[in-house]
Order: C-alpha cells, then sequence, then structure tokens
C-alpha cells in the first residue's frame, strides 16, 4: 500500500533516517508540491515546498517572503531570530549593510590572495593522517579543512578550534539524536555567540590582520557593531564556514567511493572535471537541507494560497532532485551541465556569501588527496551519517590508504 503523504512529517526527526527520503519528496513534487506540514510539539505549521521553480522564486523575492522573523519552520521573534543567525535572519535595508562589511573578503578575486594559504592547510591536513595507513576520513580529514581556513581567516586559537567545531555541529546538527535536539542547539548557539563576542574585545584592544579586526573596526550607518553584534557575526561565519563545507567534502567522498569509475575519471583529469565534480558534489549532498521565510502579504505559490503570516520552508535536498531541471537527477554525475544546483542558496540577496570560498577550499583538498594517497579506499559499510534537520552531514567515514610521508 502506497504511504499517504499526509501521515508524513518532515519536521519529524526519524523521517531523516528514512533511505527512500528522496523518493518520498519525488512524490511531493509530483503530487503535491506545496504541502501543509505541522511541527511536533507546536501549534499551527507552515506551508512546504517542494520544487526547484518555486524554491528559486521565494529566495529571490525578499519583499514578499521575509527573512525577518526568522528562516526555520517557525515564526520566531525578530531579537530571536537575530541572535541565530545575524543578517542570515535579516531583510533591507540592514542585510545589505551587515552583508557588505565582509563581502569584498569573499570574492573570486580577493580569495587569490587565500590561495597559497588553503593549498598549505590541504597539504598539512593530509600530511597529519598520510603514514597511518588510516583513519576516519569525516572526522580526521574532512572536518579540518573548512575549520583550518575559516578560523585562520577569523584569527582564532588554535587550542580554541576542536571547541568550536563541537559547538558547530551541536548548533546545526539538531534532529540527529547523537548530536542534540532543539534546546541544545540553542544553547550551542549563544556559547558561539559569546566567544565572538569575547574575542571581538580581544581584538578591539589588541588589532590584526584578520576578519575579526575587520569586524571591531567596521561601521553601519556610522555606527560601530557592538558586542552582540561582533558576537553574532563570529557565530554565522564560524557555523556557516565549518560544517557546510565539511559535509560537502565527506558526502562527496563517499559518493566517490559508491562511483569509482567517476572517481577514477576525476583523479586522471583532475582539472579539467574539478568545476563541474566540484558542484555536483554539493548538488547531490546539498549540505543545507532547508530554509524558511515569513509571507508579508496573501500571495499563491505553486497554485497554493498562502496568507500574510504564514511560514513557508523550502527543501533545497528536493530542489536539487527536481526531474523538472536534472536529468536524472538521482544519478551522481561529475560531467554534468548545466548543474543550476541550489546548494548555495536560490538565489537573491542572501545567497551563500562563502560560495567561492568553499569551492576554493574543496578544489585545494581534493587536488592534494588524489595526488598524495590515490589509492585510498572508503569503507562505506562503516559509515555514519549525520541526519540532522538542517543539515546533511557525516559522522563518521573510515578509510585506508598506502601509507606514504610527506616532506613539509
Amino acid at each position: 500500500m502506497t504511504e499517504c503523504l499526509d501521515d508524513i512529517c518532515l519536521a519529524e526527526p526519524s523521517f531523516w533516517k528514512r533511505a527512500d527520503k528522496h523518493d518520498v519528496f519525488r512524490r511531493f513534487r509530483q503530487e503535491r508540491p506545496v504541502a501543509w506540514q505541522t511541527v511536533p510539539g507546536r501549534e499551527g505549521g507552515y506551508w512546504s515546498v517542494s520544487c526547484h521553480a518555486d524554491t528559486r522564486r521565494i529566495t529571490k523575492d525578499p519583499g514578499l517572503f521575509s527573512s525577518h522573523f526568522g528562516t526555520g519552520m517557525a515564526v520566531d521573534d525578530p531579537a530571536f531570530a537575530y541572535d541565530m543567525g545575524g543578517m542570515l535572519n535579516r531583510d533591507a535595508p540592514l542585510h545589505p549593510r551587515l552583508r557588505r562589511i565582509v563581502a569584498k573578503v569573499f570574492t573570486p578575486r580577493l580569495l587569490k590572495d587565500l590561495e597559497a594559504d588553503m593549498a598549505a592547510s590541504a597539504r598539512r591536513i593530509v600530511a597529519d593522517v598520510s603514514e597511518r595507513g588510516s583513519c576516519d576520513f569525516a572526522s580526521d580529514v574532512a572536518n579540518r579543512m573548512p575549520m583550518a581556513v575559516i578560523c585562520d581567516m577569523l584569527g582564532v586559537p588554535e587550542g580554541d578550534r576542536a571547541e568550536l567545531q563541537r559547538l558547530t555541529l551541536q548548533a546545526l546538527g539538531y534532529g540527529d539524536e547523537s548530536v542534540g535536539d532543539a534546546s541544545d542547539a540553542l544553547e550551542a548557539f549563544y556559547a558561539l555567540n559569546a566567544y565572538g563576542e569575547a574575542l571581538g574585545r580581544n581584538r578591539r584592544d589588541n588589532p590584526s590582520d584578520d576578519l575579526m579586526s575587520m569586524l571591531t573596526a567596521a561601521e553601519v550607518d556610522g555606527d560601530a557593531l557592538t558586542d552582540h553584534d561582533i558576537g553574532v557575526y563570529f557565530q554565522l561565519l564560524i557555523t556557516a564556514g565549518i560544517e557546510t563545507t565539511a559535509s560537502s567534502i565527506a558526502q562527496g567522498m563517499s559518493f566517490l567511493a559508491a562511483y569509482p569509475d567517476q572517481w577514477r575519471d576525476w583523479r586522471e583529469n583532475f582539472e579539467e572535471l574539478a568545476p563541474t565534480a566540484l558542484e555536483e558534489l554539493v548538488r547531490y549532498s546539498t549540505p543545507v537541507v532547508h530554509f524558511g521565510r515569513t509571507v508579508m502579504r496573501d500571495c499563491a505559490i505553486g497554485g497554493q494560497s498562502m496568507a500574510e503570516g504564514d511560514q513557508v520552508v523550502f527543501w533545497y535536498c528536493s530542489a536539487n532532485r527536481d526531474e523538472a531541471v536534472f536529468d536524472d537527477p538521482d544519478r551522481f554525475e561529475l560531467r554534468r551541465t548545466p548543474n543550476d544546483h541550489v546548494g548555495y542558496g536560490g538565489g537573491g540577496p542572501h545567497h551563500c556569501i562563502g560560495m567561492h570560498l568553499a569551492r576554493r577550499e574543496m578544489y585545494h583538498f581534493f587536488k592534494e588527496l588524489f595526488a598524495t594517497l590515490p589509492d585510498l579506499e572508503i569503507d562505506l559499510d562503516g559509515m555514519q551519517q549525520i541526519n540532522g534537520l538542517f543539515i546533511n552531514g557525516m559522522r563518521s567515514l573510515p578509510c585506508r590508504f598506502t601509507p606514504v610521508r610527506i616532506e613539509p
């Protein structure tokens, strides 16, 4: 008997453990592209949007679909929403003003100055495991690359980084029973905010050439950012900078292991395939599962009427498998082109500010990995995924390889 879509709760953590979740979203796209969903333990609910075109429309129209009241499954108090996501949960005119503070740092042109540092980080991280012959690819390798890059940019002391990574997973991985629930996530968000505030105060007194020093010197409409603003800004940059790219790398490695012919093709033609391969890793993994907006006036999406004040949630993981956009969307294809995925957002003013940085991190990482450990093998039977409501991550991914010493 076919499962009734009305009986499926997308906000229930158990759903994300299902092996057939992409099949379920296919049914939603085909049978009910805009569906009413409830959240366990809360009154009311939200409109679930599963198609690519509708996702694009929502993200490109911030005047109609606002981020000001939060970007989750519920309409939140704006102050709380700001604590959780800073400029992510703000609209114009404040959002573009806050975004401009660091936007110039993340452009492709200026990221060229970081190329050597990213290449060195990749070499150091691979070298740290290369003589072992085996390791956990997720925790020992994939997690460390984005952590090293963003923490170096922010000027985070080496001794604090492991705890920040733990807090980042706790903040974003809610829903997975091994990570925690919403209250644990809330605790982690506030801990990251507090750390950022303290680091910002330190940089006010001891400025350097890092990104945190830039934040302490920045102004919005002539006013300096408060300690609270800086803490929230830090939290947003650290969570976005670590977990999403780490998920793309680890999930991507599992896909390569499952498709060995494509893995070999990329190793043998690295530069040729890198541009399309990196996009396909993000599309197929879709590290950020969903985002939400608040409807600002009565409207209709996908033929469904929505009222002012309703919350709408769009599923990136579904949009990236939409048959109307992608040929054979469930196939992993490193040479896929075109690839209009929404892994970095669906366009509009809130598109991912760090997408160019993420691409270059992954480029340098996989280039170093393929050159140094060409016979690396992944144990897919030992893989443990993070089945969170917000991120699609990887807890463990055992691997083995021929030990090799890398000279510094």
